[in-house]
């Protein structure tokens, strides 16, 4: 990422797109070596899984202890696909820093980094979890009723139309404002609430290239899970191949576009600090004071 600051600020929708391919095919080794070994495991187990609980939940009777057996493969699947997720991101966010200060590193510097900052990731994944939570639960107590009483009404058929489209408006910028509050976790000392807050900051004037960029990746995602699934009753896998790609487009674009926020907004993207922050996760990692005390101690 070879632009300055004053350039960082002026790209929208097209040239942050130019920027992510641009990154991806540049550094295209390890982005594959990151791919095969989190994004792909990641990628088969979300589309698997779907077609593994449909089996299996035909299989289950009213025995309680299969149904107990259903449930914990559920929350196993469930906890995979967090934890994959969640380095997904991590080993994406970092590397992609490191190309921004051009600092030098590895596929295996990547692996060792990603365990000590996916912590930051989960508590932040936490809060947006409990935040979608309350807002379905809103929107429950907001719909049910009104398909309740509808009964063929064309006022309340409207009225649901129109709340399905703001439900589906406040999911986009609920999702958006969480996708780059997982790359503040990794490069500022913020986490949880502070990273959804300064997000939300951080977006202000870029909110809607960030939610056309979100729709562009994720409504694909979708559609090819759904496609997955349609394939899969015929007896073929190809589709589920252009899967893992959305994924990794959308973790790269998410870290480009926290760049681009932060020069839009002024905000000094201090090469120095970010790279002092990305060498404390490094392995062996002795802080700038003491090598400087060190040294001056071996000349003596």
């Amino acid at each position: 990422m070879d632009r300055e600051q004053e350039e960082l600020k002026l790209i929208g929708f097209w040239g942050t797109l130019k920027e992510t391919f641009k990154i991806i095919f540049t550094w295209k080794k390890i982005f594959t070596q990151i791919t095969l070994s989190l994004i792909l495991p990641l990628t088969i187990v979300y589309l698997a899984y779907p077609q593994l609980s449909d089996y299996v939940s035909r299989k289950v009777d009213q025995d309680s202890k299969q149904w107990t057996t259903f449930g914990l493969l559920t929350l196993l699947d469930v906890v995979i696909l967090i934890i994959l997720f969640i380095l997904s991101t991590a080993a994406i966010v970092y590397t992609i820093a490191c190309i921004y200060i051009s600092k030098q590193f590895t596929f295996k510097t990547v692996l060792s980094v990603v365990p000590k900052v996916w912590k930051r990731i989960m508590v932040t994944f936490v809060v947006q979890f409990l935040l979608m939570l309350a807002y379905t639960i809103v929107a429950l107590v907001i719909f049910v009723p009104l398909l309740i009483v509808m009964n063929g009404n064309p006022a309340v058929s409207i009225l649901i139309i129109i709340l399905a489209i703001i439900y589906i408006i406040g999911l986009v910028y609920i999702n958006v404002i969480w996708s780059l509050a997982n790359v503040v976790s990794v490069l500022e000392d913020l986490k949880g609430c502070g990273a959804m807050k300064k997000s939300k900051v951080l977006l202000k004037g870029k909110m809607f290239t960030a939610s056309a960029l979100f729709v562009l990746i994720y409504l694909p995602l979708t559609l090819v899970q759904i496609g997955f699934d349609v394939v899969f009753d015929l007896g073929s896998f190809g589709i589920g191949s252009k899967h893992w790609c959305f994924i990794l487009l959308s973790l790269v674009i998410q870290t480009i576009l926290y760049f681009v926020c932060k020069a839009y907004h002024n905000e000094t993207i201090d090469k120095s600090y970010l790279a002092n922050r990305l060498e404390v996760f490094m392995p062996a990692y002795v802080p700038l004071a003491e090598r400087n005390v060190q040294l001056e101690q071996s000349n003596v």
